[in-house]
């Protein structure tokens, strides 16, 4: 069997999800001020997109109460956009009183966990979505979907790629300018990933479509690799892997993100371009970490770059 060359993206984008999906899993209140301060940390690592905060309301998600102040307390970088959670028109509408850049329209394809996370039905999401849009083009704000459990619910199992399709389809007929599908449970397989993008630009060629990476099986490096392969260059990940929905059952508690650290060390050592530079996102997990008290939550963070790795290997090698 012949092997060619890797086929990638020459440059892919990264989405730092940390003060929105990793502080909402927290159990203590981060202080806004150190919000603030960490959002302009990740602003100074020149990553290419933020999501700073979600305009839900405070008792759904009391982690994140301070949305308001923490937009319009970060230090704003022209070569950074500045993006925010929105489940329906209510969020909206505080995201352009915010002076957002974009906001994330949530859906999610399973009805159960729509239900629960959301308080809604599916459709009744898909409409607030439209209404989402409709608001945005007013005021020139851009809109990408976020498509929850695209992969699996932890209510319903498996779901159906053509559920997942259809909601795509629902929210690109909406006016969205992105696409993200989200591996909320973190199970996804690269054969899912494969199957899933193959048919996600078969039927639609030219969509922006993202992937939003969470980490259970262990598969989400490998699930990035297969998804580049077939076209995708921008995901979501977060600073030492925080993050994970707000509505799981209590076995999925440590359910996280795909640590931002490890994936740029991948891309990096790929060649493949980033705006984001990885030593200063490597600086700003160790950071989080100690402030947070996470201990070592990544491959980097554990000292697993090829640089350490050999370093440490040489000063344990005797000397002539």
């Amino acid at each position: 069997m012949e092997h060619g060359p890797l086929s990638v993206p020459d440059e892919v984008s990264v989405v730092e999800m940390l003060p929105r999906d990793g502080f909402q899993r927290l159990d203590e209140f981060v202080p806004t001020d150190r919000k603030v301060e960490l959002v302009d940390r990740l602003s100074a690592t020149r990553i290419d997109e933020i999501e700073v905060t979600s305009f839900t309301h405070p008792d759904a998600v009391p982690t994140l109460r301070d949305a308001d102040a923490v937009a319009a307390g970060i230090e704003r970088h022209d070569d950074v956009t500045y993006r925010a959670l929105v489940p329906n028109t209510v969020g909206m509408e505080r995201a352009v009183d915010a002076e957002m850049d974009k906001v994330n329209a949530l859906v999610t394809v399973s009805e159960s966990y729509s239900r629960k996370n959301q308080n809604m039905t599916v459709e009744e999401n898909l409409a607030e979505v439209e209404s989402i849009v409709e608001i945005a083009a007013e005021v020139g704000i851009e809109v990408e979907a976020g498509i929850g459990t695209s992969f699996y619910c932890p209510y319903e199992g498996r779901i159906p790629m053509k559920r997942t399709l259809a909601v795509v389809e629902r929210v690109v007929e909406a006016g969205v300018d992105e696409v993200t599908l989200a591996t909320t449970m973190g199970l996804a397989d690269p054969a899912q990933i494969a199957a899933t993008f193959t048919a996600v630009f078969e039927r639609w060629p030219d969509l922006d479509c993202g992937l939003h990476l969470h980490d259970t099986n262990g598969m989400s490096l490998a699930n990035t690799l297969v998804a580049m392969q077939y076209g995708v260059d921008r995901f979501d990940t977060s600073v030492c892997g925080l993050g994970g929905g707000v509505v799981l059952p209590e076995g999925m508690v440590g359910v996280g993100n795909t640590p931002t650290e490890d994936l740029l060390h991948m891309l990096t050592r790929m060649d493949v371009d980033v705006a984001a530079d990885f030593e200063d996102v490597a600086e700003a997990a160790e950071i989080v970490a100690e402030q947070l008290d996470l201990g070592a939550t990544s491959h980097v963070l554990m000292g697993g770059t090829v640089e350490e790795v050999l370093a440490t290997v040489a000063d344990d090698r005797p000397q002539d």
